[in-house]
């Protein structure tokens, strides 16, 4: 059995790709539920509830699944500021310990080779 190491190929560059798109999400989640999370809970626990308009304790008991998934979405839809920055720091972060981690010697057939035990 002949073993050479990896290089980098396309089906790399699509993982690579792929992993950035679920940092990309998971970061605005994060996000989301951290700061505009905490700014829904506060709005829902104000006393500005009137005799009209209020949704009775059906929306009592719901609000705060809703204002959960609008928080994550506002997260993820956001351009620019703290999702950013963070997000830079992360992808840089996961650059620098893909670098660090050794490749698996492949087989000529693209399968991992293993040491013998």
């Amino acid at each position: 059995m002949t073993v050479t190491p990896t290089t980098a190929t396309a089906n790399d560059a699509a993982r690579v790709q792929r992993e950035m798109t679920r940092l990309d999400d998971v970061t605005g989640k994060v996000v989301g539920s951290v700061f505009f999370g905490t700014l829904l809970r506060s709005m829902r626990q104000s006393e500005m509830k009137g005799a009209y308009g209020h949704g009775g304790r059906g929306e009592e008991v719901f609000a705060g699944q809703l204002h959960g998934i609008y928080a994550e979405q506002v997260g993820r839809s956001m351009r620019g500021g703290l999702k950013e920055a963070l997000l830079d720091r992360l992808a840089r972060q996961q650059e620098l310990m893909t670098r660090q981690r050794p490749t698996p010697p492949t087989t000529k057939t693209g399968l991992k080779a293993t040491p013998a035990e």
